[in-house]
């Protein structure tokens, strides 16, 4: 899929957003993760609109967000959720 983009920096930990994202998006099959949906994201890296596989995350400030990642360049997507979509 392109994870191979995304290695971490060594003795650096990974944020856990991130985590949940790449986890859900390596086991799709009823982890214990929430639910995978289909999300439509800005990359800013490809500078369009995709559409991804992502989890829901809460944001630092209770938000709502859609986490996962790029089909394309494999860089972290995110789409805020208005308070109906979450």
């Amino acid at each position: 899929m392109g994870l191979e983009v995304l290695a971490s920096v060594p003795g650096r930990p990974q944020h856990r957003a991130y985590e949940a994202a790449t986890e859900a998006a390596s086991n799709p099959a009823g982890g214990r993760r929430a639910h995978v949906a289909t999300y439509e994201g800005y990359c800013v890296k490809d500078r369009e609109k995709v559409q991804f596989e992502g989890t829901v995350v809460e944001l630092k400030n209770g938000r709502k967000a859609a986490q996962g990642i790029c089909p394309k360049c494999g860089t972290k997507v995110m789409r805020i959720l208005g308070k109906s979509d979450a």
